[in-house]
């Protein structure tokens, strides 16, 4: 039976608070993002085992946006957090109409303009994690 709870990616949304707290806005003109929950992962492996063995340690929360370059006093405040000494509080909403759900956390943050004579000018970056993350409760 084919799922019939999938989105689209139109509704994604990143909210920020650029002093750490806990009162995010939207980060105006970006159009991606995406979030790696991957763990370490050590090798265990002992003589006569059949093939390598694993153990599986802590995630390593990191991810990267980009979007178009907004030079209004709402796009600017994500060149405030790429250049601040503070770690933003990030909430990554998959899908603004289902907004219970969502990734948040404080994160480093580093980002970059890229100017094209043949394109519009974008701007991305990339972030880890600065402490925990708490990520969607699945809704059994």
């Amino acid at each position: 039976m084919p799922a019939t709870d999938r989105n689209h990616g139109q509704y994604g949304q990143v909210l920020a608070d650029p002093t750490g707290g806990a009162t995010a806005v939207q980060l105006v003109s970006l159009n991606k993002w995406d979030l790696d929950l991957s763990t370490d992962k050590q090798k265990v492996t002992c003589f006569e085992d059949p093939n390598h063995v694993y153990v599986q340690g802590k995630p390593d929360i990191k991810g990267s946006f980009a979007g178009e370059y907004d030079k209004s006093a709402a796009g600017l405040i994500l060149f405030d957090m790429i250049l601040g000494t503070v770690a933003p509080f990030f909430k990554m909403i998959p899908n603004r109409l289902s907004a219970t759900q969502f990734f948040s956390g404080k994160g480093w943050i580093d980002g970059k303009i890229s100017v094209d004579s043949n394109g519009g000018v974008g701007t991305s970056g990339a972030f880890v994690a600065a402490d925990a993350w708490t990520t969607p409760v699945d809704p059994v």
